[in-house]
């Protein structure tokens, strides 16, 4: 008899892995029944509403769409029983209650991108580059009453690529989430798996070896200074700003012209480049550019901007930046819109 599974998602993110289960659908392989997703949002200043990207992808491919404004809803709840699902699959979704994720006969299953129990939350591709992961992955696992704690079925390892952002990360585990995907359902329809219990993860023992992924709040943009000192501020702020673009790290910074007037402004990184360990500066460069020793400072080098600390004789360019009220450019196009003749010196400002 064949399987029927219930899907459910929101963002860009769940649909390479919605658009391969239908494959798998008109295929025979089982019965891709319903997509959950959430209601149409309004945004903007026209308030028009937003559908998400699970359902757009499920309206083109002509699958029905049920979209809860709360998943405890007895009418809700009632069509879900009635669809006798045997499997539900969640990735990127809300949190499941109980009286729903225990419908499906054989269980509900949850895709997180990370190599659990490492950075559970709602952020794990941002926090792995941020915090310098050279690797993350994939993970199917058993929803239980716990986020992102259940049972482990299949886990998928991707290496991180030194210049990757957090948009190349997403796009490349994206790539590879339906794999894993139709791999797990395979294995549960056949009864072929053997599982893997996570570690318990407290506040009080929360570690390196075991960091979280909490929701990335506009505040977390903001790049202070205070948080990158010490020996690798360099390499912290580099996968800082990796971590969070897109949208990019707003800092503000301090430009100084001749007449010593300062101008200050606020402007977001969007995309670095080109870290290394190894940069000379010339006496030329210290004079024009002083650098206070305990902070990361930016220089400009011929027509690029870095950001470095001579302390630790590495650096960074910034490649992509956008000034308020205006619009992305790169590094080059600012030094020609907003340094000119009469700069003496760049500097990030302390922030409070």
């Amino acid at each position: 008899m064949t399987k029927n599974i219930i899907f459910c998602g929101t963002p860009d993110f769940a649909t390479a892995s919605l658009q391969t289960l239908f494959k798998y659908h008109k295929k025979g392989h089982f019965n891709l029944s319903s997509v959950i997703t959430i209601p149409d949002k309004k945004i903007g200043r026209g308030q028009k509403k937003q559908q998400s990207a699970v359902k757009k992808t499920a309206k083109k491919l002509n699958i029905p769409t049920l979209e809860p404004s709360e998943l405890t809803d007895k009418i809700f709840l009632n069509k879900i029983k009635s669809l006798k699902p045997d499997l539900i699959i969640v990735i990127a979704f809300k949190k499941l209650p109980k009286i729903l994720f225990e419908i499906p006969k054989l269980g509900t299953i949850n895709l997180h991108a990370s190599l659990l129990p490492k950075y559970r939350g709602a952020a794990p591709i941002n926090w792995a580059i941020i915090n310098g992961e050279t690797e993350t992955g994939l993970t199917t696992f058993f929803i239980n009453e716990k986020i992102d704690t259940g049972d482990i079925i299949l886990q998928s390892k991707i290496e991180i690529q030194k210049h990757w952002h957090a948009k190349e990360l997403h796009d490349k585990l994206m790539e590879k989430s339906p794999e894993i995907i139709i791999d797990t359902i395979e294995k549960i329809f056949t009864n072929n798996y053997n599982l893997k219990k996570q570690n318990h993860i407290t506040k009080e023992i929360i570690t390196q070896e075991l960091p979280i992924a909490p929701k990335i709040e506009k505040k977390d943009r903001i790049f202070y200074t205070k948080h990158f000192q010490g020996s690798t501020a360099v390499k912290k702020a580099y996968d800082f700003i990796r971590g969070m673009s897109p949208p990019g790290v707003r800092i503000k910074i301090e430009i100084t012209k001749t007449n010593n007037v300062i101008k200050s402004q606020t402007i977001l990184i969007t995309k670095v480049c080109n870290y290394t360990k190894e940069i000379e500066h010339t006496l030329n460069e210290r004079i024009k550019h002083p650098i206070n020793k305990s902070e990361l400072s930016i220089l400009k080098r011929k027509n690029h901007l870095i950001i470095t600390n001579p302390n630790e004789e590495c650096s960074f360019q910034i490649k992509k930046i956008k000034p308020e009220n205006s619009k992305e450019m790169s590094d080059k196009e600012f030094i020609n819109g907003f340094l000119n003749t009469d700069f003496k010196n760049i500097r990030i400002a302390n922030s409070d």
